[in-house]
């Protein structure tokens, strides 16, 4: 059965230890920068919960009771493990397991220079990446973070939107001077609608595939002609493996890090999702 002392809180004995240091609740809340009926309210919680008064309230200052005396004193080892734990946290640094659920074609981008970003800035956290294309339940699935490309359904979650993503067409290396309609397209469902919009003139897909990274992974090996974000695209054409078509892009890709309400504060995550919007950004303004 509980005690009335397991629901003191530790910022009231914080208080109450600075109040006894100054002499007055209001000297407490300034140095703690609560507001003087925040203070008052909470030194009365905390003799409710001790069961007895702690202060003599006198005209300009505060004194301690008999009983508030032995219990302040009774209180000072309480108050040095808080401080050296304090100090541990904040020599630490931040720690503990990220769990992070990013679709498989932002893997590439999340499994490279994202991750060393992340380890130089948090080294004492814990990061694990789990890849996938279908949208996880992050309390059933216990995930902190989602990166979730295109439109977001309505939720109580908290969405950041990253950036816009450009989709353009690439075709492989060796069907560089062969003309477009000659060329086989790889394709995920649906490209073939922003080819149409597009005036594109392409072939019907060879090949569908419900994952852009296996359309980069044929064209580099020289598959033919498709679809990809900027962030996949890109590093091959500077590696001379693919070519994008000009003009400009077919459809962009709303990029968003999506997480739980309770998470805002969370700065291993706000950390993380800088990083990862520094590194689409960089493809996002392509011309």
């Amino acid at each position: 059965m509980l005690e009335p002392t397991d629901d003191i809180r530790l910022r009231d004995l914080v208080l109450f230890d600075r109040l006894v240091a100054l002499g007055s609740i209001a000297a407490a809340a300034r140095a703690l920068g609560l507001a003087k009926p925040t203070a008052s309210r909470w030194i009365s919680h905390l003799e409710d919960r001790v069961g007895r008064p702690l202060l003599n309230h006198g005209a300009r200052a505060v004194t301690l009771t008999d009983a508030g005396r032995t219990f302040h004193e009774s209180l000072q080892p309480a108050l040095r493990s808080l401080g050296a734990l304090r100090a541990s946290t904040r020599s630490a640094g931040p720690g503990g397991m990220l769990r992070v659920s990013v679709p498989v074609p932002f893997a590439r981008l999340v499994g490279g220079a994202v991750i060393a970003a992340f380890q130089e800035k948090m080294p004492g956290v814990r990061l694990q990446i789990v890849m996938q294309n279908t949208h996880v339940d992050l309390i059933e699935d216990r995930i902190d973070l989602a990166i979730r490309g295109g439109p977001l359904p309505d939720s109580s979650l908290i969405a950041r939107r990253l950036v816009s993503v450009p989709l353009w067409l690439y075709r492989s290396a060796r069907y560089e001077d062969v003309a477009l309609d000659t060329v086989p397209l790889i394709a995920v469902p649906g490209d073939e609608n922003h080819l149409a919009g597009a005036g594109s003139p392409v072939l019907p897909p060879t090949v569908l595939v419900d994952d852009r990274t296996a359309v980069l992974d044929a064209l580099v090996a020289g598959g033919g002609v498709g679809i990809l974000p900027a962030f996949l695209g890109e590093p091959e054409v500077a590696a001379e493996l693919l070519v994008r078509e000009a003009g400009p892009a077919l459809a962009t890709l709303e990029a968003h890090a999506v997480f739980l309400a309770e998470q805002r504060r969370d700065v291993r995550l706000r950390a993380l999702v800088d990083i990862i919007e520094d590194s689409l950004v960089s493809w996002a303004a392509m011309p």
